[in-house]
């Protein structure tokens, strides 16, 4: 298992225990550093293998994470309930709406994913799964931008390009951020 993101590491000091949510989890890294983080995380990924070893590295170190094994596509995530979400190297386009539905208000989008520009140094090549420059920044334009990021980034054994986004879910009407 790999270490959880180097994007979502630098925001977890700065995030209130909460219920999180790891978008296609695969083996849970995220949600792993999630969970020792004090957040009631849900993982969520198709792959029965990925979500396997997650169970068995949370219940070797003591942490409590609710797996879902199911198609994003068709499982039914639930309305203004999550104070974090966080979808990282999985891109699905049709899953941005869906994940900014699932945060409640005030609530914390946290998004990294190839550019286009990583066609030209490695994996992945298919333009369907590379964001176009300012791309993640227009998905998430009816929230405040917190931290807009793209680039070549240093991943420890390799570099890839990339867009980074922690983006928050407006308010309620009532100027509350609908937390616990």
């Amino acid at each position: 298992m790999g270490a959880p993101s180097s994007f979502l590491r630098s925001l977890l000091p700065t995030l209130a225990p909460g219920r999180a949510l790891d978008v296609a989890s695969g083996d849970g890294r995220n949600a792993l550093a999630l969970a020792k983080g004090g957040h009631a995380v849900t993982a969520i990924d198709i792959s029965g293998a990925g979500l396997a070893r997650l169970r068995t590295h949370a219940r070797d170190q003591g942490l409590s994470i609710d797996v879902v094994q199911a198609d994003l596509e068709e499982y039914p995530l639930p309305s203004r309930y999550f104070h974090v979400a966080v979808k990282a190297f999985y891109l699905q386009r049709s899953l941005f709406t869906r994940v900014k539905e699932c945060l409640a208000p005030g609530g914390l989008a946290v998004v990294e994913t190839f550019l286009v520009d990583q066609r030209e140094i490695g994996h992945p090549r298919n333009p369907a799964f590379l964001l176009e420059r300012g791309e993640l920044v227009q998905a998430f334009a009816d929230f405040e931008i917190l931290i807009s990021e793209e680039g070549l980034f240093d991943l420890g054994d390799e570099r890839a390009y990339l867009s980074r986004l922690a983006a928050r879910r407006p308010l309620d009407s009532t100027g509350r951020a609908g937390r616990r």
